[in-house]
C-alpha cells in the first residue's frame, strides 16, 4: 500500500517532526540534552503520588478506572475555578474544562476556531508545539516579535492593522506571557494591559497559555491576561509542570459559551481526560501538597538555571548574548548572524554529545538560525556546565571557521577567572 497517496492535504502541512525529535534527545544516555523542556524527575513527590493513588482506589475503587464526564470531574473542576479565582480571574465550574495535557487544550481551540488558511497571530519566537497545532488545522501565521519583555505590543498593532486592511482577522493571538517557551522572557504588565487593549480593539480574542506561571524563581507575577479581560482571553494551563506530565491533566478556562462548544468538540477527540488521574490530582491538592511539590520545584529549577548562566558567563564567546528568565525552564541565546545552529545540531550532537533547540524550530517561517534554546530543567547539575562547555567550545570553532580567525569580539570569555552569579 502506497500510504502517501491516500494521505490528506493537513499532513503536508505539518512540517517538521521538530518536537518529537527533541523528546528522543532526552533518551540518549550519551548526550547531555537541552533541547526538550522536561521536569526533572527529582521534583515529583513520590511517595506522596503514590498515598494519592492508593487513595483513590480505596475511596472510589472501580469508579476512578471508568469514563468521566466529557468536561472533567465535577469536584476537580470546582477546584480549578477556585484556582482560577484565587489567580483574579473570578471563575465557575461551567468555566472549566478539563483536557489530556495544556497541548490538547489548544488543539481544541484550534478544532473549534479554525478553518484552512484562517490566520494565527504568534509572538515568535513560538512555542514549536503550538506551531504543529496550528499547521495540523491548516492555519496560516502572522509573526510578533518577542523580546526581553515579551510579545511587542506595537508591532501587534500595526500587524493587526495591516491584516484589517487585507480584509483579514485573525482567529486568535497565542503567547505565552510568563516565562516564555522557548525565550523565557516575560511579558510586562503594562505590555500586558496594553495587548489586551489591542486585542479588544480590533475583536480578535487571546490563547495565554499559562503553563510556566507557577514556576517563578524571583520578583512579584504579574496579572494573568485573563484577569485583565475574562471575556476576552481564553486561558489554559497545565499540571504537567507542577504535579507530573505521566497523569496528561490541563485545562480552559473561558466564557461558558465558548466552553460548551470545547466540550462538543471534545467528545470528537478524547471523549474525556483521565478519571484517575484528575481524582488523583484532586487528593493531592486537597492535601496542600501541590504547593510543597511546586517549592520543591521552584528551589530544583533556580538552582540549575543559576549553574547555566554562570557557565554561559564563563564560557561563550563574547558576542554571545542570552535571556536571564525570572522562572520557568528556558534561556534563549542569541550568536552572530554568520551562525546557524539548525546546521550546527548533527554536528554538536555527533561530535560532543550535546543537544539544543535550534532556533528554526521557533519560527513559523523557519528564521532565526543564530539563535538556540537551552533547557535546564532536566539536565542533571552535575553536567550543566559540562555541556555548556563543550557548547562554548563548538559554537566558538564555528565563528572561526566562518570568519576565518577569531576576532577580538569572537573570543571566548576568560576560563580562567571563572565568575558566579
Amino acid at each position: 500500500m502506497k500510504w502517501n497517496t491516500l494521505y490528506s492535504s493537513r499532513i503536508d502541512s505539518m512540517g517538521h517532526s521538530d518536537v518529537s525529535e527533541m523528546l528522543k534527545l532526552a533518551e540518549e544516555p550519551d548526550v547531555i540534552s537541552f533541547a526538550g523542556g522536561l521536569p526533572d524527575p527529582d521534583v515529583f513527590l513520590l511517595e506522596e503520588i503514590r498515598e494519592s493513588f492508593d487513595a483513590v482506589f480505596a475511596q472510589r475503587g472501580r469508579t476512578a478506572l471508568g469514563y468521566g464526564p466529557v468536561a472533567g470531574i465535577a469536584l476537580f473542576r470546582e477546584w480549578l475555578a477556585e484556582n482560577m479565582t484565587r489567580s483574579g480571574r473570578s471563575s465557575t465550574v461551567d468555566e472549566c474544562l478539563v483536557t489530556t495535557g495544556g497541548i490538547a487544550a489548544l488543539d481544541l481551540i484550534c478544532k473549534v476556531l479554525l478553518d484552512p488558511g484562517d490566520v494565527v497571530v504568534v509572538g515568535e519566537p513560538a512555542y514549536l508545539a503550538a506551531l504543529h497545532v496550528v499547521r495540523t488545522y491548516q492555519g496560516c501565521f502572522a509573526g510578533v516579535p518577542v523580546d526581553e519583555s515579551g510579545m511587542q505590543p506595537d508591532v501587534l498593532k500595526s500587524t493587526l492593522k495591516d491584516l484589517k486592511r487585507k480584509s483579514v482577522r485573525p482567529k486568535f493571538i497565542y503567547l505565552v506571557p510568563s516565562f516564555q517557551n522557548p525565550s523565557g522572557a516575560t511579558l510586562s504588565e503594562n505590555r500586558r494591559k496594553k495587548i489586551v487593549e489591542i486585542a479588544n480593539e480590533y475583536h480578535v480574542p487571546i490563547v495565554e497559555d499559562a503553563a510556566y506561571r507557577g514556576l517563578r524563581f524571583e520578583g512579584k507575577a504579574p496579572p494573568t491576561l485573563a484577569s485583565l479581560d475574562p471575556q476576552n482571553v481564553i486561558f489554559i494551563n497545565t499540571f504537567s509542570k507542577i504535579f507530573n506530565p505521566g497523569v496528561r491533566i490541563g485545562w480552559v478556562t473561558a466564557s461558558e459559551k465558548f466552553i460548551g462548544t470545547l466540550a462538543l468538540a471534545k467528545q470528537g477527540q478524547d471523549q474525556c481526560a483521565t478519571t484517575i488521574g484528575q481524582y488523583a490530582a484532586l487528593d493531592f491538592v486537597s492535601k496542600g501538597l501541590i504547593e510543597r511539590q511546586t517549592s520543591r520545584a521552584i528551589e530544583i529549577y533556580r538552582r540549575k538555571r543559576d549553574i547555566m548562566l554562570a557557565a554561559m558567563e564563563n564560557y561563550f564567546p563574547k558576542s554571545a548574548r542570552w535571556t536571564k528568565s525570572q522562572g520557568g525552564f528556558y534561556t534563549w541565546a542569541t550568536f552572530p548572524k554568520e551562525i546557524d545552529t539548525e546546521a550546527l545540531l548533527p554536528r554538536s550532537i555527533e561530535d560532543i554529545s550535546v543537544a539544543f533547540g535550534a532556533g528554526p524550530s521557533f519560527y513559523h517561517n523557519r528564521k532565526g538560525k543564530e539563535h538556540m534554546r537551552l533547557c535546564y530543567s532536566y539536565v542533571s547539575e552535575s553536567k550543566i556546565e559540562e555541556g555548556i562547555q563543550r557548547l562554548a567550545r563548538l559554537v566558538s570553532e564555528a565563528i572561526k571557521e566562518k570568519n576565518g580567525s577569531i576576532s577580538g569580539s569572537e573570543q571566548p570569555r576568560d576560563h580562567s577567572q571563572k565568575k558566579t552569579r
